[in-house]
């Protein structure tokens, strides 16, 4: 083989390679996304954080039921009646959002949530804090 020939032979390699990576960021919508408008970075670098931000608070959860003598069953049902409360509200105060405007569920939420934050400050009760979890959707959805 020629040196030529090898430097062809590298270059298809080189150029399957490349559009291998393109078609994988592609699929990813990570090529979208680094065309798209700076809020739309942003609000997409947002979304990351808060996500991260609850995956972490559901590990120190666990970490604090479990702390609190809970069973790791009453955890795994803390959890799963957690998110089946959050996707009940959730749809509750999507239905209602455009009459009661989208500011005011929001406030009422973040509220909700600040309730709850206090209430697992002040109380070691397995059922308070379920109903806290519940009602502060203390869950990413």
């Amino acid at each position: 083989m020629s040196h030529a020939e090898d430097d062809q032979t590298g270059a298809q390699a080189k150029s399957k390679i490349v559009s291998w990576t393109a078609d994988v960021l592609e699929e990813l919508g990570l090529l979208s996304l680094a065309r798209a408008p700076r809020d739309t970075k942003l609000l997409c670098l947002q979304r990351f954080f808060r996500l991260f931000g609850y995956g972490s608070s559901t590990l120190i959860l666990a970490a604090y039921l479990s702390e609190l003598g809970i069973s790791e069953t009453r955890t795994g049902l803390f959890m799963t009646l957690t998110l089946v409360g959050d996707v009940g509200i959730s749809f509750a105060l999507s239905m209602i959002a455009d009459r009661a405007g989208r500011r005011t569920i929001l406030a009422m939420g973040a509220f909700l949530m600040a309730c709850s934050g206090i209430v697992f400050a002040l109380t070691e009760n397995y059922w308070v804090l379920l109903t806290a979890a519940v009602f502060g959707v203390i869950t990413p959805r």
